[in-house]
């Protein structure tokens, strides 16, 4: 039970982060006045604490083709691979008849990665169009939330499936996921619950400002002042709390789980891949976007502060391949649904060469 101890140290130490960055971002506020939409990319100050975007690291930000055309590229790449495979992904769990635990969780994950799927086109099209939002405050909030939920939401899901590997292979008579579909649906809807509560402080503040001299309107880029202030201690405890617990509870429960399967030999390979693809989605696709967010929220205003936000943005795009690693994550985890996937292939096969065969043999 070494993970499950140690959930009450990791959930401890996450608290303890929340207390120190909020204060930490805590500060009074300066007394000479402050220029608004000096948020997340800080323009440069003028003569009079007055704001020129002019030369700015912003106006690099939002003009270069890094933004306009390398990120709208990538969502666009994950948008292809990831749409059509957690379509299909959702789809076949779905129409599994004998669901577990595990089909429960890895449905939750395949409808969070299709819904991020159907809103990465607004996102490209805002990069394409030169990081100008033309849909207004509501709708900006909606996508950074839902973008951030589907981020959170499948860290949290991912652990849970780390989670129920573990209790199956090192404490099997403790949980029959056949047996427990009530807990586990209870566990999914706490789940975004917690997400939905954990998102609340950030779309309590609007997130476009428009910006008359490069005349757009930008969504999530630049914010006030004050919201930058307390959002700052926000972000940590967001990382501490949404990434660094899970990652912390589920590096524990896969080191036991690891030292189980070396003892079997080889009669799990399957359950090291899936072991494996969890660990690449946290260190490829989760990891980047945190560690930046928290070195950016905790950055003092400058030219590191600038740069921080601008690999930011691209380790947002990586973090969003993770749909593309997750049907992987279903064919390993679930056996209904490599069932079900290599029936649907068979009949696809089947009916091909039905149609032709009595051509051929004519």
């Amino acid at each position: 039970m070494g993970p499950l101890r140690s959930a009450r140290a990791v959930t401890t130490g996450a608290v303890l982060l929340l207390a120190w960055a909020w204060l930490g971002g805590a500060e009074p506020c300066p007394t000479e006045p402050r220029p608004k939409g000096r948020a997340m990319v800080r323009p440069c100050e003028g003569p009079g604490g007055n704001v020129t975007l002019a030369g700015s690291w912003l106006e690099w930000h939002l003009r270069s083709p890094v933004s306009t055309r390398l990120l709208p590229a990538l969502y666009g790449a994950v948008l292809l691979l990831g749409l059509p495979a957690n379509a299909l992904a959702f789809g076949v769990l779905a129409a599994t008849p004998r669901k577990c635990a595990s089909t429960l969780f890895l449905l939750n994950l395949a409808g969070a990665d299709l819904l991020l799927g159907l809103l990465l086109p607004f996102r490209i099209a805002y990069h394409l169009l030169g990081n100008d939002w033309r849909l207004g405050e509501a709708a900006c909030r909606a996508l950074l939330g839902l973008f951030y939920g589907n981020m959170y939401g499948s860290v949290l899901l991912l652990t849970c499936i780390g989670l129920d590997r573990y209790l199956a292979l090192v404490h099997p008579f403790l949980w029959r996921g056949s047996r427990h579909l009530r807990p586990a649906a209870g566990l999914c809807g706490g789940l975004w619950l917690a997400v939905a509560l954990g998102l609340s402080p950030l779309l309590r503040h609007p997130h476009t400002q428009h910006l008359p001299e490069l005349n757009l309107t930008t969504c999530q880029d630049v914010l006030e002042r004050q919201a930058e202030r307390q959002l700052a201690a926000y972000f940590c405890a967001l990382v501490g709390l949404g990434f660094a617990a899970p990652f912390l509870l589920l590096a524990c429960a896969y080191g036991r789980v690891l030292g189980r399967l070396l003892l079997q030999g080889r009669r799990h390979a399957r359950v090291v891949r899936l072991l494996a693809l969890v660990l690449l989605a946290f260190a490829l696709c989760f990891t980047p976007s945190n560690v930046l967010l928290l070195l950016h929220a905790l950055q003092p205003p400058g030219e590191a502060h600038n740069r921080s936000y601008s690999w930011y943005t691209l380790a947002l795009a990586l973090s969003a391949a993770n749909t593309c690693l997750d049907p992987l994550i279903y064919f390993y985890a679930s056996q209904d649904f490599r069932a079900r996937l290599r029936a649907l292939l068979r009949r696809g096969r089947s009916l091909r060469p039905a149609g032709a065969a009595p051509q051929g043999r004519r």
